[in-house]
């Protein structure tokens, strides 16, 4: 069995990380985003691949925020990417822009994901009112509103108040995955739409999901690339419980896509992929 260094190195090669192997535009992130499954567009996890460290081949490399920058590029991907319908695309991890791959999508929203509709929420207190505002603007709109139709439809006029409310009630319908952005041809805005509206067949599918087959899903595409998982550490950047992601780890393990291992200096068991 390898040591944890050599495991990462595999990882990072996979994850087209390294000079070797990086990625040079957004056309060669598309058969990524599908391998992988799930990914966010710049580094927030050490856990989760990136497209920004894919493209500069360094996983070291922070970011800047000069438009001109690779950064600023990989930016600009959002519209190349979104045009093309590529994948789903939203703010998960950390609540930051996340990629993910149409085929994994309906085990997402089973885990991480709000099933119910704005309404039951609603009726529930479980969303805010200015939340339930931009649900129902967006359901009476029935097509996706830019941020200035949304803000207008939704109540939320100019003002940096008012700029503050909408910003903190997108946050909370796309943090539960109800909300998602996409984007349009010849149209710089990326506009707002219902997941349960705009994506209804991946709703439906994930609702004839078990969290258990969800995460099982999720592991089948994660670490044949991921090569190796640390439970605890996945579980707490990912935001699952430990219990829960153990177990998936163990069922892949009886199934023989995985086995333990104890590597040194890494508390607690690890897992790796079987190739």
């Amino acid at each position: 069995m390898p040591d944890l260094a050599a495991l990462h190195a595999r990882r990072l090669q996979r994850w087209r990380q390294t000079p070797d192997t990086h990625i040079t535009d957004s056309n060669m992130a598309i058969p990524l985003i599908e391998r992988l499954g799930f990914v966010t567009l710049y580094p927030v996890s050490p856990e989760i691949p990136n497209l920004y460290h894919a493209y500069v081949g360094d996983p070291n490399r922070p970011t800047d925020s000069k438009w001109d920058s690779p950064a600023g590029q990989v930016y600009s991907w959002r519209w190349a990417l979104g045009r093309q319908k590529v994948a789903f695309y939203t703010a998960l991890v950390k609540k930051r822009s996340t990629w993910i791959s149409w085929a994994l999508l309906p085990a997402v929203l089973r885990l991480w994901g709000e099933l119910r509709m704005p309404d039951e929420l609603y009726d529930n207190r479980l969303i805010t009112p200015e939340a339930y505002r931009i649900a129902r603007a967006l359901d009476s709109a029935g097509r996706p509103l830019s941020t200035g139709e949304l803000r207008e439809r939704a109540g939320f006029p100019t003002g940096k108040e008012q700029r503050t409310a909408y910003l903190k009630a997108v946050e909370e319908l796309e943090t539960r995955l109800l909300l998602a952005k996409v984007f349009e041809e010849g149209k710089d805005d990326a506009f707002h739409t219902l997941v349960t509206d705009h994506y209804r067949q991946y709703a439906d599918a994930a609702e004839r999901l078990t969290r258990e087959s969800a995460l099982d899903a999720f592991l089948a595409a994660y670490l044949p690339a991921a090569v190796y998982a640390l439970p605890a550490t996945l579980a707490k950047h990912l935001k699952l419980p430990e219990a829960e992601l153990s177990a998936a780890l163990d069922r892949l393990v009886a199934s023989g896509g995985a086995e333990r291992a104890s590597l040194d200096g890494v508390k607690g068991t690890c897992y790796v992929w079987v190739e």
